[in-house]
């Protein structure tokens, strides 16, 4: 039986992998917060999947991204060495990336101007690399499903509902910059299931599909019969779409994009 540590086992990703971790059979799962008394664990255990952030959206002083991202990572590192966890499963961003515009971005792309979570979160990758613990990192764009949250997605469904007037940049180009939680789930389960592989690697993880992102806000305006008026800017901000195919080597599936779309509007 795989003993799992999740960190942390309350956010909105966390929960929900507390869910699905909960019914695997071969799974004995325990939960770590920041507040947790780390001293308080005995024993050894195989694999912690690292799910706690201080994400952009909370807009947060520097100093709060430094300590909850890459110090925090550093004491957690600790903590696995001292009980010989064999795995570190680490959820990164893709906004490490910074404002780099590219056809697609893979594992080896440049990092251009990154914000401070970005960088924070860079850093904590950094300290797992160096830890000399076997590591997955997943760099991932936004997360969608199972609740209604906030980001790009969310946003441009609530105002198309609202019949409120859309502006995208880049709508004749490629999408894929999404993941759904349930994919997301199951892909980590089936990292689970290759602990004793001893090869570190970093992944890139969004849809494996791409679709124009105008087709796409269509596809939303259908869905609520909206009349919510589109307009097109070109932007010379950050653009990118995620090259998938290392993640989908190691058996990363995921739902096609409209399907993802259509589940949202049924929550």
């Amino acid at each position: 039986m795989l003993k799992v540590i999740l960190f942390s086992p309350s956010g909105y990703v966390g929960g929900f992998l507390k869910t699905k971790l909960t019914e695997c059979a071969g799974i004995s799962l325990s939960g770590i917060t920041r507040e947790s008394d780390l001293d308080a664990f005995e024993g050894e255990y195989d694999i912690l999947i690292y799910t706690a952030s201080v994400t952009s959206a909370r807009k947060a002083a520097a100093e709060q991204y430094i300590r909850d991202n890459a110090l925090c990572a550093a004491e957690i590192m600790a903590f696995c060495k001292k009980h010989l966890i064999r795995r570190i499963i680490y959820l990164s961003t893709d906004e490490i990336y910074g404002l780099l515009r590219a056809c697609e971005v893979t594992e080896h792309s440049a990092m251009v101007s990154p914000n401070i979570y970005a960088a924070t979160k860079y850093l904590a990758e950094q300290v797992i690399r160096e830890s000399g613990i076997p590591y997955y990192i997943l760099r991932l764009p936004g997360i969608v499903g199972r609740d209604w949250g906030d980001n790009f997605i969310y946003r441009t469904m609530q105002k198309i509902r609202k019949q409120e007037e859309i502006y995208i940049y880049n709508g004749q180009k490629e999408f894929n910059n999404l993941v759904d939680i349930d994919d997301l789930a199951q892909f980590i389960l089936v990292l689970c299931n290759k602990s004793d592989c001893p090869v570190s690697e970093t992944f890139v993880v969004g849809n494996c599909e791409k679709i124009r992102l105008l087709e796409l806000v269509e596809f939303m305006k259908e869905l609520y019969n909206s009349s919510s008026e589109v307009h097109e800017e070109e932007s010379s901000g950050r653009y990118f779409t995620l090259n998938v195919e290392k993640a989908v080597s190691y058996g990363y599936r995921s739902k096609k994009i409209k399907n993802i779309i259509y589940e949202l509007k049924e929550l």
